[in-house]
């Protein structure tokens, strides 16, 4: 099992402010971490504090 969680930092929130958007982003993420299966295809998208997509974290099973 593998998991991986990948940024893009191509939006606007993430050129401006990309330390500030990235540790949001995995507090959000940590925060809510609980509230995701712990299993291979377990995914979701992963948002600036615009609400654009920048992302996807994943766990996969290799």
């Amino acid at each position: 099992m593998r998991f991986v969680f990948e940024v893009n930092f191509e939006s606007a929130a993430m050129q401006l402010n990309p330390r500030e958007e990235l540790q949001q982003i995995l507090r959000h993420w940590a925060k809510n971490l609980e509230l995701y299966p712990m299993e291979p295809g377990a995914q979701e998208d992963i948002f600036d504090s615009g609400m654009e997509a920048v992302g996807e974290w994943a766990i996969l099973d290799d």
